[in-house]
């Protein structure tokens, strides 16, 4: 049997076995999308620097929420997430495998960590701008678009390269109040984001077994550029099997020999 084939053949045995795992895919992009809006800064008409409220929450208990909070001042700005579709234009077969090669500084060993490839989603957000007046708001969403220039790159912990994209801005502003009410101005925006939501990782143990990578498994990351990937495996001009494999090697000195993992055989 080759070697990649034994690897697809015991990722499809330790799914149906592996325990439950935790997957923090839409919180970690949750939470950038939070933060990103969170250095959004607007100026008052006495020229002093205001910094909307960021919160999640959808439009219902954002609405609620300001009633509620009396403190709550506005602008304020919510996150929401909406629909999460497969993206058909970039999904990928399962019979196409990710190996990354992990080098361990502390150890001086290279590790690999083997997976079925991600599976390519589409993830929509809403973002929800209140405020009382139009320059507040426009000062807001002028920020929040040069934010996308075209895209926003999202960064989480398993992946830096998703797009985020702006699809749509409409004025969701209450323009009829009741007497004693402050008329609101609102304004919607729509993003859609181009992520992978990934699959359950294997280490490659020196005698060629696979092990689940647990919550508590470190990758040593010393620079942004720490990893490149490449098709080095078979001959990545041929549409053979051996050339849909993506390694992924650190920029490190040259491992020491008496160090170096052990080879699988094919």
């Amino acid at each position: 049997m080759k070697g990649l084939d034994y690897f697809r053949k015991k990722i499809q045995e330790l799914d149906l076995q592996s325990p439950v795992d935790k997957n923090n895919f839409y919180r970690e992009h949750t939470d950038f999308l939070l933060k990103k809006m969170g250095t959004v800064q607007i100026l008052d008409s006495e020229n002093k620097v205001i910094k909307p409220t960021v919160f999640f929450a959808n439009p219902e208990r954002a609405i609620a929420k300001m009633k509620e909070d009396r403190n709550l001042t506005l602008p304020v700005i919510t996150v929401a997430i909406g629909d999460i579709d497969e993206d058909l234009d970039r999904r990928r077969s399962n019979f196409n495998l990710d190996i990354e090669t992990v080098w361990n500084p502390k150890t001086r060993i290279a590790s690999r960590v083997v997976s079925t490839v991600s599976k390519a989603v589409n993830i929509t957000f809403t973002i929800n701008i209140w405020a009382k007046y139009v320059e507040d708001i426009n000062q807001i969403v002028e920020s929040t678009l040069l934010m996308f220039n075209p895209s926003l790159d999202i960064t989480t912990s398993r992946s830096n390269n998703s797009k985020a994209f702006i699809a749509q801005v409409t004025d969701n502003s209450v323009i009829t109040v009741a007497d004693k009410a402050d008329r609101v101005v609102r304004k919607l925006i729509v993003v859609s984001v181009e992520s992978y939501l990934p699959n359950k990782r294997y280490l490659i143990t020196s005698n060629g077994s696979l092990k689940l990578i647990g919550i508590d498994f470190e990758f040593v990351d010393d620079k942004d550029s720490n990893f490149q990937t490449q098709n080095s495996v078979g001959d990545a001009n041929n549409a053979g099997e051996e050339g849909n494999v993506a390694i992924a090697r650190p920029h490190v000195p040259e491992v020491p020999a008496e160090a170096e993992p052990e080879s699988l055989g094919g």
